[in-house]
């Protein structure tokens, strides 16, 4: 997991997952609430605010920015300059997750 959480009034925290998952989970006892696929993984910290509605809003960022191609295995094939080993940190990313590079925005 590389993406922050943040934790609500209400004892909610949500988290974003290197697999693409947005997830929610009881603060106290860490239950799993809900979860939802965001299609790419999410580095960044979900936030919360109030819309001009007056409800409440969780948003996230998912994408994974970055030297994306040495964390997933793969050499820079669109630089021939780059000459790195792949990384073997997460060789089956690439599998489970793609670049992204979307605003995910829900009510609560």
């Amino acid at each position: 997991m590389w993406s922050g959480s943040v934790v609500t009034a209400g004892d909610v925290t949500f988290y974003g997952t290197l697999d693409g998952w947005l997830k929610a989970a009881d603060a106290r006892t860490g239950e799993p609430l809900w979860k939802f696929k965001v299609g790419s993984g999410v580095v960044g910290a979900p936030i919360t605010y109030r819309g001009p509605d007056g409800k409440q809003y969780v948003a996230v960022y998912a994408g994974i920015g970055g030297d994306w191609f040495v964390i997933a295995g793969d050499i820079r094939s669109d630089d021939p300059a780059d000459v790195r080993p792949p990384s073997d940190f997460a060789p089956d990313l690439a599998r489970y997750t793609s670049r992204g590079g979307m605003l995910w925005i829900f009510a609560l």
